[in-house]
């Protein structure tokens, strides 16, 4: 799948069929999305950057959270949904800046995490 990028994105949430029970190989249109705007940011800049990556961390909160669920596969199942989530929008943005606010703000390499999802 294709996505093209116009200062807005829709990061679309795989992991989130974890936590809500859909088939792996359900129509993306079935999946949880949020829209992230970051048309007001310059995202080649660190201040920029950082909001945009607080925006995709709370788009993936919004998405994954599974409302006060204790069950700890469940639980297991929203933080690998934030994971995906957030590594799949930060990857669709193809900004150096933000990779590095997620570098280091998660500790992983970019690449090595896309890779891992895929």
């Amino acid at each position: 799948m294709k996505t093209t990028i116009h200062n807005s994105f829709r990061p679309l949430l795989v992991a989130a069929t974890l936590v809500a029970g859909f088939a792996l190989t359900a129509h993306a249109a079935e999946f949880p999305q949020v829209h992230v705007s970051y048309a007001d940011l310059n995202v080649n800049s660190t201040a920029g950057a950082k909001v945009l990556y607080q925006r995709i961390r709370a788009a993936a909160d919004k998405v994954c959270d599974v409302y006060g669920d204790r069950d700890l596969g469940t639980m297991a199942a929203a933080k690998a949904c934030k994971t995906h989530a957030i590594a799949e929008a930060v990857g669709t943005v193809h900004s150096p800046m933000l990779t590095r606010v997620y570098e280091s703000t998660t500790g992983i390499k970019a690449t090595t995490q896309l890779a891992a999802l895929r």
